[in-house]
């Protein structure tokens, strides 16, 4: 059975150390995983719909979160890896492990700062949230 991988991508360079980490270990793998990148753009306050068209919104998102998937892609095609690409709109932990959910994702890998005690309980960060929500095992990675 082939292993769905979900991974989060925010355009940060923290956030390529999965794709890092992945290109490293796929070849352990009897057979390649199948990857999603998925980027969550964050939903803009209601009243923005009042400047701007729904359809211009919808494409803004698109390009933005497309942008931010291009350097994870761009390093998993050079490993011979076929990366599926996702951007989404919403809360970024909720709409991850919803995600993860609807498409049978097997594993979660996300990159982290590596923050802990007081630092990361106070930043609330989206990694640890996912964690704490998802149903399939996460795998942070710093």
């Amino acid at each position: 059975m082939t292993k769905k991988w979900l991974v989060p991508i925010d355009g940060s360079e923290i956030a390529l150390h999965s794709i890092d980490w992945i290109i490293k270990h796929a070849a352990d793998c009897r057979e390649p995983p199948q990857i999603l990148l998925i980027n969550v753009q964050v939903t803009l306050p209601n009243d923005i719909g009042r400047f701007i068209n729904a359809d211009t919104l919808r494409e803004f998102h698109l390009e933005t979160g497309m942008a931010a998937l291009a350097a994870a892609r761009d390093r998993l095609v050079a490993a011979g890896l076929s990366p599926e690409l996702h951007v989404m709109v919403g809360d970024p932990a909720s709409t991850i492990t919803e995600f993860a959910d609807s498409h049978a994702c097997s594993q979660i890998l996300i990159g982290t700062h590596g923050n802990s005690g007081l630092t990361g309980t106070l930043l609330g960060s989206v990694a640890m949230k996912v964690v704490h929500r998802a149903k399939i095992p996460v795998l942070l990675i710093r």
